[in-house]
């Protein structure tokens, strides 16, 4: 998501980067910074060192320590939707990146393939029958075919995105702004909420594997492989909080676009319509509207 994935208009920017941004950041600059007073890169880490060096610090040295980790938030805080993005596996589809991003989306597309052609068993008999349930279940959190992407983040994530185009003709991402200064204050904290979860750990994924890229630099022996092998299982799991993250925030915004969207239709002072066919009619006018600045052709309603 693009839009659609910003955290929300109303929510508390303070919580944002004191919690969303300052722990993962946290993370990495002490990481680094206790390899350093253990003894590192010249020599072996030892506990020793450690404490010696850490007891030497002065009261300047802590500053300059927590004057590094809130310049380390704001700088990354604007970059907190590029970085939802690249875990989301767009920069593996363009310039020499492709090279990976290509099969990686090319096994997602045989993973559809299959699970398309196993949702459609016909009369399946009971012991087919949780795997046919299965397989729906996990197509039905992945994109169309055509809109498949290299990573499961960005495929759960891309599947929310298409679901009220599907169902209604609304492009949530062009109007997801508009519809979330309109929500009930409950439902509004409720999806910062779960956006937050989202950006929390999607920077911890990168925060484990961005010490474990800089240590690589700082260590070697065992103290090297322990720490690489601590950091990826961290990664890993982070990543997989990502995954759910993301599918508690998508189901959210499409239970926010099922209950709400009609407050969009008349706060833009537009007919309610009839039936479902002329509902994604409008939708699609409104989404082309608020996505490439169409004019809309359609009566205003002051009713």
């Amino acid at each position: 998501m693009t839009a659609a994935s910003l955290p929300g208009l109303g929510q508390n920017l303070g919580r944002r980067l004191t919690v969303v941004g300052a722990l993962p950041a946290l993370v990495v600059v002490l990481g680094v910074a206790v390899q350093l007073a253990a003894g590192a890169p010249s020599h072996p880490p030892s506990r020793q060192r450690l404490v010696k060096t850490l007891e030497g610090l002065s009261a300047t040295e802590w500053t300059v320590i927590a004057v590094t980790v809130l310049v380390a938030v704001l700088v990354l805080q604007p970059f907190q939707v590029a970085l939802v993005r690249a875990l989301e596996g767009y920069p593996l589809l363009r310039g020499p990146l492709k090279i990976i991003g290509l099969p990686m989306r090319a096994l997602w597309t045989f993973r559809w393939n299959h699970l398309n052609a196993r949702q459609q068993t016909r009369d399946p008999d009971s012991a087919d029958n949780s795997k046919v349930l299965a397989a729906a279940a996990a197509l039905s959190r992945l994109p169309s075919r055509e809109r498949l992407l290299p990573t499961r983040l960005g495929n759960t994530l891309r599947a929310a995105e298409d679901r009220p185009a599907d169902r209604y003709g609304l492009d949530i991402v062009a109007a997801w702004p508009l519809l979330h200064s309109l929500l009930p204050e409950r439902a509004a904290a409720t999806t910062d909420d779960a956006r937050d979860q989202l950006d929390f750990a999607c920077r911890f994924t990168v925060a484990f594997a961005s010490l474990g890229v800089v240590s690589a630099f700082l260590l070697s022996g065992w103290w090297l492989v322990t720490v690489a092998l601590a950091t990826a299982i961290l990664t890993v799991l982070a990543y997989r909080s990502t995954i759910a993250a993301a599918s508690t925030y998508g189901e959210l915004v499409n239970t926010v676009v099922a209950l709400h969207r009609f407050d969009l239709v008349q706060a833009l002072h537009l007919q309610l319509p009839d039936n479902a066919e002329s509902e994604h009619k409008l939708f699609q006018a409104v989404s082309l509207h608020l996505r490439q600045g169409w004019p809309l052709n359609i009566d205003y309603h002051h009713g």
